[in-house]
């Protein structure tokens, strides 16, 4: 296949192709043309607080470093060495002043300059040490979030948008939220677009991927008591998308994601007046900035078993879906934390986090199930030709008084999101070689 067939998303995301899941030349093209025209997330800056630090991360493909040099300054840089190829670094985090190639000892400092290589005056006047710097992405950060991207184009807020504002509600609401600990991995057997799509607005599987929660009484929501849950879906531009769960009632404990009294003054002097008014009630907070960035903020009710007291608690987490083939992902997770907190909070939370959404977590293994079973379904030469519907929620229309960026769909039941998704994905996939 020479390009991707213009309509392998067929009427604004109604209607997507089984193809797109399996096929070798869809992600070739995902690959070569997607991911370098995004800017992707690397890294957040509590990972590499010191000068010498790294983290070894991907971007698509290209296995990167992102490092903080002498100066305090982070670059993002292509973890190959000009030499003849060899990755310079193979660990996945720590600190350093050199880079040095196992092959035949080429030494990067750590804003990626060539400063030593082996038997130098062999080359003669032949090899200049400044043109082979190892290659580095352009770099640019919102609130700690540290992107990358290869190819150029608009501006790091430009290509947020709207979106910026939703990672500031959750993610900006105090006065730092910080990365607990290096990312959870895991390998499945799923196409990264599924998990991605999901989490951009995917509220309809929730009562039956994970009806199990409410059916066992893990937690204390009663749709057929008390104040019904109030879902907003918002589709923004570039692909991304959210969803923000409320109750408008919370009791007090439950306020503000049952977050610690002592960091309600941060939140107000944060947030506007909307994202608070909104972070009040909220019980789920999820989206995805497109190609392959998720987050997610839940409260539930801890039961005392899991080694806190008897109340509301929250958790925050970050997961990146990573491709490594057309049917195969790497996930990664990231649990977040604000600094101010107090400790036994954190630990609460935490426990929270592991038992719901970390690589054993209950939530997660169901859907990690579900991406597994439509990719290995979707293998076929029959079930590639099959189209799969996204029509719920096609008649609604964003709410009018909606305040916020972007659509507002005063829905759980729509996949605007996820259509909004797939646009993007064609936009950037559906054209000619060159």
């Amino acid at each position: 296949m020479s390009r991707i067939e213009t309509d392998f998303v067929r009427d604004g995301g109604q209607l997507i192709s089984a193809g797109i899941f399996n096929d070798p030349d869809v992600y070739r093209q995902e690959i070569e043309r997607l991911f370098p025209s995004c800017w992707l997330f690397v890294a957040h800056e509590s990972e590499i607080p010191s000068h010498g630090d790294f983290v070894t991360r991907q971007m698509g493909d290209d296995p990167v470093i992102v490092s903080r040099d002498t100066s305090g300054h982070v670059h993002v840089l292509l973890n190959v060495c000009r030499h003849h190829g060899r990755k310079v670094c193979e660990e996945d985090a720590g600190r350093v002043a050199r880079f040095r190639c196992g092959y035949h000892g080429w030494t990067y400092d750590s804003a990626g300059k060539l400063v030593a290589v082996p038997f130098e005056q062999a080359y003669g006047d032949h090899l200049d040490r400044a043109s082979n710097a190892l290659c580095e992405a352009t770099v640019d950060t919102h609130r700690g979030f540290i992107f990358a991207r290869w190819n150029p184009g608009e501006s790091l807020a430009e290509y947020l948008g709207p979106m910026a504002w939703v990672l500031d509600l959750v993610f900006g609401r105090t006065d730092a939220v910080e990365v607990v600990g290096p990312p959870i991995r895991w390998l499945a057997d799923s196409n990264w677009k599924l998990g991605a799509a999901n989490f951009a607005g995917d509220g309809y599987h929730i009562f039956t991927t994970h009806g199990f929660s409410t059916q066992m009484g893990l937690h204390k929501l009663n749709l057929a008591e008390g104040p019904r849950p109030v879902s907003r879906a918002l589709s923004l531009q570039n692909g991304h998308g959210a969803a923000l769960v409320s109750l408008p009632t919370p009791d007090a404990a439950s306020r503000f994601l049952g977050l610690p009294e002592q960091l309600w003054p941060q939140i107000k002097r944060n947030l506007d007046a909307l994202q608070q008014e909104l972070l009040d009630s909220m019980v789920l907070a999820a989206g995805t900035v497109f190609p392959n960035l998720s987050f997610l903020e839940t409260a539930g009710h801890t039961p005392e078993e899991w080694g806190g007291p008897d109340r509301p608690m929250s958790f925050l987490s970050l997961r990146q879906w990573q491709p490594r083939g057309p049917d195969r992902m790497e996930a990664l997770s990231w649990l977040f934390m604000d600094r101010d907190a107090p400790d036994e909070w954190k630990k609460t939370s935490r426990t929270c986090y592991e038992r719901v959404f970390g690589v054993s977590g209950t939530f997660e293994q169901d859907d990690v199930e579900n991406w597994a079973q439509i990719t290995r379904g979707l293998r076929g030469p029959w079930a590639k030709r099959q189209w799969l519907q996204m029509k719920l929620g096609l008649d609604a229309t964003p709410s009018p008084d909606w305040k916020g960026p972007g659509d507002c769909y005063m829905s759980g039941f729509t996949e605007e999101s996820v259509r909004g998704f797939y646009r993007q994905w064609l936009k950037l996939v559906a054209h000619d070689d060159d």
